[in-house]
């Protein structure tokens, strides 16, 4: 019988000593597997533990394409949250009433993470990954990992902010960001984004109006959604596009392939908002519908600070997994925001030139645009 990871059950194991050395990588690491996939690996009366499994000197052959089904698992969100659903945008709840509600509920279920967090786990999830290589058989190349910042901008606050506070940071490590700006919400200061590209940082465009309600419309309200930002896009050679509160469905990213080079809407780890037990489990870029997904890999400051976490615990988690995903072979895809009420405070911006220190002086990775990772993605594909 052929093994699948769509419909088995899941369970979460911690690997031990990785007996072929292109697996090496995933020691320590606690992975969400088929359960079939443990049975072919002998791990038949596992049922989640932390005493670290040792994987078998011979590996078993698993069917190709066991590693996809996974990533694709929980990929997508495909039942309308209850902002997607409102008779209007739930933009016109002011945006510190919303932080405060979202933290109220984060703080609140920080302890459950287990419920919300089951698949893929928080707040980093390999699972696909270490899957993919177990399929694979072979080590990728050594190299640095990818670094891809990038910034969320939904008001003019961040925007003014991303000049005057982030821009400064990023260049003084040497690196550029990504910066998704929402085209059809608010009246956007183009002498700011201007200054932005010229300075070298790219723009991508962030969904249409941040009412979370494209990814569900129907197929005709949500091209006219997406055309919208023709004039935007074209304006500032967006190449890339990220889903409000990163909602996304198959049918939205099959619109997307035929308007920009790559997405970066499929979290690897989407944590307990927007909707629980979602994400892809890879932290390497791949196609799907016909488009280049480079997933956000690190826990967004949006999911963190409302868990409750201090910006001195942020920026130990932000290191945390970004070596885990070094050494994972994967892409480091940064998301942030510049409002106050996210990353826009002294102790965050610290936080922040703290993350990109360590990411420079360490020498394991190298900051990259997010449109030269995605095409080289492609290339590799």
């Amino acid at each position: 019988m052929g093994l699948s990871a769509s419909g088995d059950e899941l369970v979460r194991v911690t690997i031990g000593g990785a007996a072929s050395g292109h697996l090496a990588w995933a020691e320590g690491e606690r992975v969400t597997l088929p359960r079939q996939v443990l049975t072919a690996l002998g791990w038949t009366d596992r049922r989640g533990t932390d005493t670290p499994l040792t994987l078998p000197a011979q590996l078993p052959p698993l069917p190709s394409g066991i590693s996809l089904q996974l990533r694709d698992r929980a990929a997508f969100t495909n039942t309308p949250p209850v902002s997607a659903r409102l008779p209007v945008s739930y933009q016109r709840v002011p945006g510190w009433l919303r932080a405060a509600i979202a933290g109220a509920l984060g703080r609140w279920q920080r302890r459950s993470v287990d419920v919300w967090g089951r698949f893929p786990g928080f707040p980093l999830d390999l699972s696909a990954d270490f899957l993919a290589d177990l399929e694979r058989g072979t080590p990728l190349p050594s190299r640095p990992a990818p670094v891809v910042l990038s910034h969320d901008i939904d008001s003019p606050e961040g925007l003014r902010n991303l000049v005057d506070a982030f821009l400064p940071i990023e260049e003084a490590a040497g690196s550029r960001s990504v910066n998704f700006i929402v085209p059809c919400a608010w009246p956007i200061d183009h002498g700011l984004v201007a200054e932005a590209r010229a300075r070298g940082h790219q723009i991508g465009v962030h969904g249409h109006d941040h009412s979370n309600r494209s990814p569900f419309a129907d197929t005709s309200e949500r091209r006219e959604r997406l055309d919208a930002a023709r004039a935007f896009i074209d304006r500032y050679e967006a190449r890339g596009y990220r889903a409000p509160s990163l909602l996304r469905t198959r049918a939205l990213l099959r619109d997307l392939s035929s308007r920009y080079a790559y997405d970066s809407s499929i979290p690897t780890s989407g944590g307990l908002f927007p909707v629980p037990n979602n994400g892809c489990a890879t932290a390497r870029p791949f196609t799907i519908e016909g488009i280049t997904e480079l997933p956000v890999s690190m826990p967004r400051d949006g999911s963190l600070r409302f868990l409750g976490y201090s910006p001195a615990e942020i920026a130990a988690i932000w290191r945390d997994c970004a070596a885990r995903i070094a050494r994972a072979h994967g892409v480091v895809v940064l998301l942030t925001h510049c409002e106050r009420r996210f990353s826009g405070t002294r102790a965050m911006l610290d936080a922040y030139q703290r993350t990109l220190a360590f990411l420079r002086e360490s020498g394991g990775f190298t900051f990259c645009a997010a449109s030269d990772v995605a095409a080289a993605s492609r290339e590799v594909a």
